[in-house]
């Protein structure tokens, strides 16, 4: 009887560890380091950049804040920038667009937001012009490479 109900708390324990694994493929949960380096695929270069005053936090949730360096940035002395919003969930993600959103609805803008959503992570892309996004081609195919 003890041996039956070992076996059965052994075939329960391995089912439940099989689903969560699976629920985390499903989330699709991505690094800072895994967007970083599909960048750096891209020849787009980040350098992290501290920031002074009021973090833009979403939901909570603190950016990594990088400006962009190398081969297609145009002026080193005045960047564009990188921020890197990591989430719990897809779901925490989505949440957090929403919330910028509505913080920008009456933004005046200097730079220009661009968003790239992929699993839990939310990059948004500072740029200098609206019209022609300097790095928008770079990006958009790093992200779809993850």
């Amino acid at each position: 009887m003890k041996s039956r109900l070992g076996i059965l708390f052994l075939i329960g324990m391995i089912a439940l560890v099989g689903c969560a694994s699976n629920k985390n493929a499903e989330e699709h949960e991505y690094s800072v380091q895994d967007v970083t380096r599909a960048l750096e695929s891209q020849h787009v270069t980040l350098a992290p950049y501290g920031m002074a005053g009021t973090i833009p936090t979403l939901n909570k949730v603190v950016p990594e804040m990088n400006a962009i360096e190398g081969e297609a940035a145009t002026d080193h002395a005045d960047p564009e920038f990188a921020y890197f919003y990591r989430f719990d969930t897809e779901s925490a993600r989505k949440s957090g667009v929403k919330a910028f959103n509505k913080q920008m609805i009456n933004a005046q803008f200097t730079t220009y937001p661009f968003l790239y959503e992929k699993g839990n992570l939310l990059m948004i892309y500072w740029a200098k012009s609206k019209e022609t996004p300097l790095l928008n081609e770079q990006i958009t195919s790093a992200i779809e490479s993850l």
